[in-house]
């Protein structure tokens, strides 16, 4: 074993089996896959389980109290810890979920994982949509390398975090002032239909929807994700800067 990934809820680690096999399995053919991988989460009955056991897998789908099981039943223990002798990546998804005393439980099992296996050097990666969402890029990533160092027992620093790379869809040089003008007209037509997918990143509605509810530009950092807002105020914004009717903006929108 190469990898363990960690997931919350067996929900998680279910939807993760089915995209590693659409694109290892199936995309490589069965039996033919360049890594191996298979879900280790209590689902897993008789022969199935004994199949998995007898031939561990590169990377390991479970949960944190299957991971704790696993440490704790002596005969698992010895297959699982001598398959992951040497562990290179411990993967726990949704972060954010791990907090409270729930969080030093796993905090406390990273520990035992990387000591079983005999890994110093294991990496670890942490995933979240979301660990914080106040301050300057640079304050989020301290927030976010804080929480990481604690949980996975190692120093992790800001300039390891990892966020997304967002882009404009629509035409980068025009604002909302410049299509101001034009608003009233795509407000009112009756279908919002284009002839090609240029014509759609020039369209002054898709214009103001993205620069309002999709992206963030702010001056001195990245782009970001715009945050969430109510129809209501939505409407009232277009109607400003188009100047109509809210209940106008509102159908466009819709």
């Amino acid at each position: 074993v190469k990898a363990i990934i960690v997931y919350p809820m067996n929900a998680l680690a279910n939807s993760q089996l089915g995209e590693l096999e659409k694109f290892l399995r199936y995309g490589y053919g069965d039996g033919h896959e360049p890594v191996t991988f298979a879900r280790y989460t209590g689902q897993e009955r008789g022969e199935e389980r004994d199949r998995i056991l007898a031939n561990p897998p590169d990377i390991l789908l479970t949960n944190y109290v299957m991971l704790e099981l696993v440490l704790t039943r002596p005969e698992e223990r010895a297959r699982w810890v001598k398959a992951a002798k040497g562990l290179q990546f411990l993967v726990l998804d949704e972060l954010h979920t791990y907090r409270g005393r729930q969080g030093a439980d796993v905090a406390m099992l990273v520990r035992r994982v990387r000591e079983a296996c005999s890994s110093p050097q294991l990496q670890c990666v942490g995933t979240s949509a979301t660990m914080s969402s106040t301050g300057s890029q640079a304050d989020r990533n301290r927030v976010v390398a804080d929480v990481a160092s604690k949980l996975f027992g190692t120093q992790i620093s800001e300039h390891d975090v990892i966020g997304e790379t967002l882009e404009r869809v629509t035409n980068p040089h025009k604002d909302v002032n410049a299509i101001r003008t034009e608003l009233p007209a795509a407000i009112t037509r009756k279908q919002d239909i284009w002839a090609d997918f240029d014509a759609f990143r020039n369209d002054p509605l898709s214009i103001w929807v993205e620069l309002n509810l999709g992206i963030e530009l702010p001056a001195d950092e990245p782009p970001r994700r715009a945050s969430p807002m109510m129809l209501e105020e939505a409407s009232r914004r277009l109607a400003e800067d188009a100047g109509c009717q809210p209940e106008a903006a509102r159908t466009a929108l819709q």
